[in-house]
């Protein structure tokens, strides 16, 4: 994979702090792949049978691509001493982003691996590594939304686009749900996907409850555990748009959804 922008940044830390830059070591190379856009394909061959019977299919394995970063003058043992501490050698997936126009909302979650030194002469002047993803996709930086209410019960439709390229898999966001000062219950029903409906009952007023729908976690504000105030229906997204009708004693949603799964290529 290539890329047109000058910079990157790995961990939050930009590469001109250490006087590095993308470079594409082939530069005479033509073909491009164009991301990890290939799917496993899952079937089994049966006897006398001239098509193998579908079980279905799934995105490849991770998104891995080669990488090289150059300085423009030389790099001292000293200063490729501190590249390394920098970018190789991590246990975790750390958010790597490339400074382009086209890639300002987008980033991979990737690790550094199998660097290599580039001399030109005996001065070290950059190296190359591949780039190992968590995911077949990058993704975009996180989105907060905010829904805020007046009066004692609520009933609105609201929409929301989710623009991921994983149109096989859901969506699941945080959600921030405050109860107004009446107290009661909140329903939160995803007109999108056959009327699927988050509900809770008998919540204190001006209660604060946080949900992660992905780790399917609940706290409340009051201390007090909700899960049995809850219908065990944690809020998900479809891919596309999704009509989401919020009813009942709320003064506010405030929705945060990560890991929108983007396809790169070039």
């Amino acid at each position: 994979m290539s890329f047109y922008g000058r910079t990157f940044i790995y961990d939050d830390v930009p590469s001109e702090n250490y006087g590095l830059f993308i470079s594409d070591i082939d530069a005479s190379a033509v073909n491009r792949t164009m991301g990890n856009t290939s799917v496993e394909i899952y079937e089994k061959k049966l006897f006398r049978r001239a098509t193998p019977y579908f079980y279905g299919a799934t995105p490849s394995k991770k998104l891995s691509f080669k990488f090289s970063s150059f300085s423009e003058d030389e790099l001292t043992g000293d200063d490729f001493e501190l590249v390394q501490k920098w970018l190789f050698g991590s246990k975790t997936y750390k958010k790597f982003q490339v400074v382009q126009e086209d890639m300002q909302q987008v980033y991979f979650n990737a690790i550094m691996n199998d660097p290599e030194i580039v001399r030109v002469g005996n001065m070290i002047m950059g190296f190359t590594c591949n780039v190992e993803c968590d995911s077949p996709f990058a993704y975009l930086f996180p989105k907060t939304t905010t829904y805020s209410y007046t009066g004692s019960t609520v009933d609105s439709v609201e929409e929301f686009y989710n623009a991921s390229d994983d149109a096989d898999s859901y969506l699941y966001p945080k959600l921030v749900i405050t109860v107004n000062s009446f107290g009661g219950d909140v329903t939160i029903r995803n007109l999108s996907e056959s009327s699927r409906s988050s509900v809770f009952t008998s919540l204190s007023p001006n209660e604060v409850i946080t949900i992660d729908s992905s780790f399917q976690t609940i706290s409340s504000s009051t201390g007090l555990k909700r899960l049995s105030n809850f219908n065990k229906k944690f809020l998900r997204l479809v891919p596309g748009l999704n009509r989401l009708r919020v009813q009942g004693n709320v003064a506010s949603v405030v929705m945060t959804t990560q890991f929108i799964s983007k396809k790169i290529g070039g």
